[in-house]
């Protein structure tokens, strides 16, 4: 046999073997290809699930903590006697390890009152308010429920306006954060889970007030500060800011110091 026909034969033996594996080579890699792929869409999918998941997740660790900050919910109401009552039902069961529910009855000329009184079964306090934040009007009455579990307070004041009966709601307020809210508002039940996880600490909110009353004129927070119960405004009445929370309150936008 001649060298030309061994080499003959080996190429055309080498050439069967490589027709032989093309098509187990192929589908190995097609198989492994495919499941990556499948493997990078379940990845894709998880992270995507795991990243809706996450503004929600440790709820429950909040839920049950005794280090969660407590909440005072304050309803300034004026004249909202077809729903305050539900309105109230309805933030009294919000989930939150520990919250309060003020309610400052704004001088209301319809049954509010006697609603709330009904449903709750309020009795009067001595209670006196402090001073805190300054309040134009004259505090009325102090009604808590008789049973003493419930964590509602009622507050009666003369009519001054939505921006006193937050003031009032402030110094009647018990927990170190405050949450305002309309008396017809319905939140979402984890609402105070969700804006308690919104900063790792607990911090002063400054609100603008008005140049004449010293009242707050608008809901959004600036927040600046350290851990909180409440301020009050060194050099009042000339500060154009101030706080409804925080000890040791740095000084906020265009406004002095504060002090406890």
């Amino acid at each position: 046999m001649t060298t030309g026909g061994v080499l003959s034969g080996v190429r055309i033996g080498l050439a069967d073997i490589v027709y032989a594996l093309q098509f187990p080579v192929f589908a190995y890699f097609l198989l492994i290809n495919t499941s990556y792929l499948v493997l990078i869409l379940l990845a894709g999918s998880g992270t995507f699930r795991h990243a809706r998941r996450l503004p929600h997740a440790g709820r429950g660790e909040d839920l049950a903590s005794r280090l969660t900050p407590g909440v005072s919910v304050i309803m300034p109401a004026y004249n909202e006697a077809a729903g305050i009552v539900p309105a109230v039902q309805a933030m009294l069961s919000l989930r939150y390890p520990r919250h309060e529910v003020v309610v400052v009855d704004d001088g209301s000329t319809d049954e509010t009152l006697a609603r709330l009184a009904e449903s709750f079964d309020l009795v009067k306090v001595d209670r006196p308010l402090p001073a805190d934040v300054p309040m134009q009007a004259a505090v009325r009455e102090v009604a808590v429920p008789r049973d003493g579990r419930t964590r509602l307070v009622v507050v009666t004041k003369d009519n001054s306006g939505k921006a006193d009966a937050v003031n009032v709601g402030v110094n009647a307020s018990g927990e170190d954060l405050v949450a305002i809210v309309d008396a017809d508002s319905l939140l979402d039940p984890d609402a105070l889970l969700v804006v308690t996880r919104r900063s790792p600490t607990t911090r002063c909110g400054w609100w603008p007030r008005a140049a004449s009353s010293g009242s707050p004129t608008a809901a959004p927070w600036s927040r600046a500060g350290s851990p909180a119960s409440a301020c009050r405004p060194t050099g009042w009445p000339g500060s154009r800011w101030w706080s409804t929370c925080g000890r040791s309150c740095s000084a906020g936008p265009d406004g002095p110091g504060w002090e406890r």
